[in-house]
């Protein structure tokens, strides 16, 4: 396999996932498109509730003050009542939706709400005539940008139909729904205001359906865009990957080559200075051999889970006694706090312990320990690693993950990035923190009982 087969083979599939991606986005959404479209479209609700807040008072406080000019009762009753209302209910739903969220049927409430409330305010200051009829078309705009068509045609027809209710009291000989400070219109200007009025609207409405087709078509042009480049990427990555371990592979065949002779010659050598030499020799043998295994380790792809519930308490317990004898040379003791059980691979999370453990004993001074703290909880269970080392350095921050970023002299740098990719295979997380009291805190979170089940 060449280098040169590798990128050719590997442009051409770039060039035809471009042209899959492109039929596959005509046909149909994405994946994770509904996701991302309900997540940013409640977050800008969100925002709209927030700014909702400021702007409605104010149009209260015009409405009351409007209604207060007429000397007519009716008019600042319903106006008053309204605006208690409204603003009642628009500061419980904020607060619910800050602690709870913002769910379809909570936007479609809350816009409903806000068509009726603009319609009582409107007929309460003046109707056709009225200062706050503008705020009908620009709600109209909302309705056709947050809602789905059929209720976007419900609402959008309520409007018009008060619209026209407003126009037919407008025409009425005695109506009083007219305010005496704003004057009265004649039936031209009333017929004139309704027409206008209507279009603004329907084509409120429309604008807003294209508003949100086009933000839908900028989500999914984004994620298919994504999900190209993620294909090729992972193309690329397993061709990479599958070169790097047939080289790792190939290279130790004659390291063990070499170990093997130097085995060999070690007791026919009398020199002291040429058996110190050998010596060596092994020992760098030995190192380049662990390093080639840990490679081989992290380049492959990583194997399917044999997920199960386990007890990570045990397992905790079990890389704790393996470490004694270590420990115990370096004058550290191993101890192991709580307990628990999550949905994991043992041997995988065996695996992590292991290099967390020994990380923890190569840094933590005599007369320490390290402590292996397990939490169960109810989504995720929690395998801390505490150490009483000079903690994680200021200057490698995240760069620790990377492959081949370590502090020790004769380190691979790939022991936390595996670590942190079985991690993440079984849908957690590796994170690493300032323990209270000076070291480092290694946390492995894990899902807990059926919340973590994952697809191996």
């Amino acid at each position: 396999m060449s280098l040169l087969g590798l990128g050719v083979r590997s442009s051409g599939g770039r060039r035809k996932l471009r042209r899959d991606g492109k039929s596959h986005g005509m046909k149909s959404p994405p994946h994770g498109f509904t996701d991302i479209q309900r997540q940013e479209l409640n977050r800008l609700f969100g925002r709209a509730v927030g700014i909702r807040l400021f702007f409605v008072p104010i149009m209260m406080m015009l409405a009351i003050a409007l209604a207060w000019t007429d000397p007519r009762p009716w008019r600042t009753w319903l106006v008053g009542a309204v605006s208690v209302l409204a603003v009642g209910f628009f500061a419980v739903e904020a607060v619910r939706a800050r602690r709870l969220g913002i769910e379809r049927l909570s936007i479609w409430l809350n816009l409903a709400v806000a068509a009726v409330v603009s319609a009582c305010m409107a007929l309460g200051t003046g109707g056709l005539g009225s200062p706050v009829v503008f705020v009908l078309p620009v709600l109209a705009i909302i309705l056709g940008f947050f809602l789905e068509p059929p209720v976007i045609v419900a609402l959008t027809a309520f409007q018009v139909l008060v619209a026209a209710g407003f126009a037919l009291l407008g025409l009425s000989a005695d109506s009083q729904v007219g305010l005496p400070v704003l004057g009265q219109a004649s039936r031209l200007s009333v017929l004139v205001d309704w027409g206008v009025l209507t279009f603004l609207l329907i084509g409120g409405a429309g604008l807003g359906r294209v508003i949100r087709k086009t933000f839908d078509g900028m989500v999914r042009r984004a994620l298919a865009a994504q999900a190209d480049s993620l294909r090729a990427w992972q193309e690329r990555e397993a061709e990479l990957s599958a070169l790097s371990a047939e080289i790792a592979h190939e290279l130790k065949n004659p390291l063990a080559s070499v170990k093997g002779l130097a085995a060999r010659l070690a007791p026919a050598v009398v020199d002291p200075r040429s058996a110190e030499r050998l010596s060596v020799l092994r020992r760098e043998v030995d190192r380049l051999q662990a390093i080639l295994d840990e490679f081989l380790n992290f380049s492959r792809p990583l194997v399917p889970l044999a997920l199960g519930s386990a007890d990570v308490g045990a397992i905790a317990r079990e890389v704790a006694m393996l470490h004694e004898g270590m420990a115990r040379d370096l004058g550290v003791a191993v101890e192991v706090q709580g307990g628990g059980r999550a949905r994991c691979d043992p041997r995988k999370v065996k695996q992590v312990l292991i290099n967390l453990v020994q990380n923890a004993l190569d840094v933590t001074p005599p007369g320490e320990s390290v402590v292996i703290d397990v939490q169960d909880g109810a989504e995720t269970a929690r395998l801390a690693v505490l150490d009483r080392g000079p903690g994680l350095d200021p200057a490698l921050g995240g760069r620790v993950f990377e492959p081949g970023v370590t502090t020790k002299a004769g380190g691979s740098g790939l022991g936390l990035t595996v670590a942190r990719a079985i991690a993440r295979q079984h849908g957690g997380e590796l994170r690493l923190a300032p323990r209270d009291g000076g070291g480092l805190r290694a946390e492995l979170t894990l899902p807990s009982g059926l919340a973590g089940e994952v697809a191996a």
